[in-house]
């Protein structure tokens, strides 16, 4: 038990020694594990944001001016009854000068003397979770009905922004391995330092016969501690900049997303930070023990 306390003492008294080394230490794995972090929310809410994109995939179509609302509902059915159309919604000329006048602040039939909006339909297709959907034909059994007169579909641009989205998701744990990296070549340096700073001392104790288990232990506890720390200033960062995420997109944007944070990252962010400190520190202190 003596031993443990004093192992756990000069872990602590390392760190106070060199406190300008270890807070550089600190700060520098904190920007580290912050990033990596951000990266693990990024790829935990992947599901959402796809979610979102997918649910924009729709098709407007626009009838003849000459079609009445009632003959657009039979067109309305025929398209419901197109495979891969999931739902098919009639916007009535009068609906459509109300979104007018809601976009553009302005009575278009006030300003015309009439009209001139058609009865147009917003069309929903299904969507498989993984592969793209073709909707090359749905779009042409819609221009096949009779009276419709224009069909417009932005799915190619959603379908780029969500390959794009994808394919930095997919290399976000390559960046991460790196950060990873780095943060093993922090606490190797600053224990290196460590080590020769107590240099004599190490000596003296390897001259009473100290083990080298003995000696190497209270700079591996130094670097899983500055670890520790990092990792416990990371987590109301992540958890701030989450609201804080959520806060600009609800009030200077118009997505309907918000992402969660899931506290398990700080978990198993936990578990890397001790691995990589033990593994940075024991190969520090064991380089000068040769």
């Amino acid at each position: 038990m003596n031993k443990v306390l004093y192992l756990l003492g000069e872990g602590f008294k390392n760190i106070w020694r060199h406190k300008m080394t270890a807070l550089t230490a600190i700060f520098s794995l904190f920007i580290a594990l912050y990033i990596v972090g951000i990266i693990a929310t990024a790829g935990n809410n992947t599901h959402k944001v796809l979610h979102y994109l997918r649910s924009k995939y729709k098709i407007e179509v626009f009838f003849s001016q000459n079609v009445s609302n009632e003959k657009a509902v039979g067109f309305i059915h025929k398209i419901k009854k197109i495979e891969g159309v999931r739902t098919a919604t009639i916007i009535e000329k009068e609906d459509a000068v109300r979104i007018f006048k809601d976009q553009f602040g302005e009575d278009i039939v006030e300003l015309l003397g009439y009209n001139p909006l058609p009865v147009s339909a917003v069309v929903n297709v299904n969507r498989n979770h993984r592969n793209f959907f073709n909707v090359e034909p749905i779009i042409k059994e819609i221009k096949s009905i009779p009276s419709v007169d224009e069909v417009r579909y932005q799915g190619n641009l959603i379908n780029k922004i969500e390959r794009n989205y994808k394919r930095i998701i997919d290399k976000l744990p390559y960046l991460s391995g790196v950060i990873v990296l780095i943060a093993v070549l922090i606490i190797y340096n600053t224990i290196k330092l460590s080590v020769y700073s107590r240099k004599e001392v190490i000596e003296t104790l390897q001259l009473i016969g100290a083990s080298n288990i003995f000696i190497k232990l209270p700079f591996v506890i130094e670097g899983i501690l500055i670890g520790m720390i990092s990792v416990i200033l990371v987590f109301p960062s992540l958890f701030m900049s989450v609201k804080a995420f959520n806060y600009l997109i609800a009030s200077f944007s118009s997505f309907n997303i918000k992402v969660n944070f899931d506290p398990f990252v700080l978990v198993w962010m936990f578990l890397i930070v001790i691995l990589i400190s033990i593994i940075g520190s024991y190969r520090a202190a064991s380089n000068f023990l040769k």
